[in-house]
């Protein structure tokens, strides 16, 4: 018996990922005082930008930059100065599959701060960032396969409909934005320290010409030093919009996903003619945006012949990517710092900074549950001093977020919008806005007909037979054992339900 064979190609992606990796990166700068001058540290933080990387044979790799931020005191420990130091770093990460000799892709690195160190001995900074890395790549694929076999009186086939997402355009953009901010004169801001920023997507416009404009905001938290009495730190928040052209390499597909990353962050302020201060900064922003390919295909997932020869299929799994997770989640928050015993006394709590370490996920129905460390500083002020006391503790905290992210997703915790007030003397109340960012790929998988074959049919009984299914079976199954139409079991099943659970009774008839 001859069949016909519909063949064609799928073009699919492979998911490649790092094991996360954990990697120390250090450096050290000179004060500029004098190696006897006392020095203090209040407070250290660090930003980290991935540059590059590249994914070769079963390993891949991740180049970047690690900037610090220290505020610090050194003579004059009243008087808080900021100090900026970069340091560089590259490291392999083991891929989480021996995936063989792959050609060189295109990896998408990322890195986020754990904890960070800052030590002053001998009239220098011993500076410490620890980083946890990771990374995955998309790597085409295509699978040759049976789509289909032609109708033939003796052919009987089931179908199946994949749905499936395809990379089809990447692109990436590096811009500097500059911006203006008032400073109000209630504050008496006689300088500028240092300032973090955040950058949330709000907005993705798809071009004809293959280019897609991001718009969002930059949240900027800044450090100033000031002239009010009793409050040598004060601090100022601002906002900006932002509008950044990406160009695709590729096609623009059915849905767009973004990600903005800040880089880098330079601020400083300055009196005007009138009086007043103004503060400038310089904000550069990495957006990168992948375009993907909404695809509905209705494939051969089985077949058997009523008559001849029988039909010998031969099968394959594919792992394909069935969606895409980009979102932003945000929760309130609040603890409250217990200062150790023996510090000195709160009169005025005059900054908070909070940097929070997911340590686990669990999906509970429709939400996300994490759990993770909260990394707390809080700097203040005495009665009897004018130099500031800082005081760093970690405290645990659960959260749940209202998200379709799953424990498997690349998820990135920060905080936002912290706001210290004192509770009692020992006692200082934080509140915050914890915000999760999730960007995950979701899979599917598909039994797949690879290579087809005619094959020596057998025996089967003719007659009227009753049958009980077991578990797994289906009526397909059954009348692909007997050889018969499954139009002809349905006939003589009248009231057999669509899926019928096991021990059903069954009837064939083989003519």
């Amino acid at each position: 018996m001859e069949f016909e064979w519909i063949r064609e190609n799928m073009e699919t992606e492979q998911m490649i990922a790092a094991k996360p990796t954990q990697v120390s990166v250090e450096t050290e700068v000179a004060l500029p005082g004098g190696l006897r001058e006392e020095a203090r540290v209040y407070y250290a933080d660090a930003a980290a930008a991935v540059n590059g990387g590249e994914l070769t044979g079963s390993r891949a790799t991740a180049d970047g930059r690690v900037t610090f931020h220290v505020l610090y005191g050194q003579g004059d420990l009243s008087n808080v100065r900021a100090l900026e130091a970069t340091a560089d770093f590259s490291q392999a990460m083991p891929l989480k599959e021996d995936y063989g000799q792959l050609a060189a892709v295109r990896l998408q690195p990322r890195a986020t701060v754990q904890n960070v160190t800052a030590k002053a001995f001998n009239g220098r900074l011993l500076l410490q960032a620890i980083l946890n890395l990771t990374a995955e790549a998309s790597l085409p694929r295509t699978v040759s396969f049976i789509r289909d076999v032609a109708e033939a009186p003796a052919i009987q086939k089931s179908s199946q409909t994949i749905a499936m997402q395809r990379t089809v355009g990447e692109g990436e953009a590096q811009n500097l934005f500059r911006e203006e901010f008032e400073l109000s004169d209630v504050l008496k801001i006689t300088d500028t320290l240092f300032a973090s920023a955040e950058a949330q997507v709000e907005d993705i416009l798809g071009g004809a010409d293959g280019k897609a404009v991001v718009t969002g905001t930059v949240a900027i938290d800044a450090c100033h030093t000031s002239g009010l009495p009793g409050r040598s730190l004060v601090y100022t928040r601002h906002t900006m919009p932002y509008e950044q052209q990406v160009t695709l390499s590729g096609a623009l597909g059915t849905a767009l996903a973004a990600q903005t990353a800040v880089k880098d962050v330079a601020v400083l302020s300055q009196e005007t003619e009138d009086g007043g201060r103004l503060m400038r900064a310089e904000i550069q922003l990495v957006t990168a945006i992948r375009a993907v390919e909404d695809q509905e295909m209705t494939v051969l997932r089985d077949a058997f012949t009523t008559d001849g020869d029988a039909l010998e299929l031969q099968t394959r799994q594919v792992v394909f990517r069935s969606g895409t997770v980009n979102e932003t989640a945000a929760e309130s928050g609040r603890t409250v710092m217990t200062l150790p015993e023996g510090s000195p006394r709160v009169k005025t709590p005059l900054l908070a900074f909070v940097r929070p370490v997911l340590v686990s996920a669990e999906r509970q129905k429709d939400k996300l549950a994490v759990d993770g460390v909260l990394d707390m500083t809080l700097i203040y002020q005495t009665d009897d001093s004018d130099v500031p006391v800082s005081v760093r503790q970690e405290d645990a905290f659960h959260t749940v977020f209202a998200t379709e992210a799953l424990p498997g997703d690349d998820l990135t915790l920060t905080a936002a919008q912290v706001e210290p007030s004192a509770v009692t003397g020992d006692r200082v109340e934080l509140k915050y806005i914890l915000r999760l960012h999730a960007d995950g790929v979701r899979k599917g998988s598909a039994v797949l007909v690879a290579d087809a074959a005619a094959a020596t049919a057998p025996e089967v009984g003719k007659g009227i037979i009753l049958y009980y299914l077991q578990p797994g079976e289906t009526v397909w199954d059954l009348a692909k054992r007997c050889r018969v139409p499954l139009s002809d079991m349905i006939r003589l099943n009248p009231d057999l339900p669509d899926s019928p659970p096991a021990g059903t009774p069954v009837m064939a008839y083989k003519r």
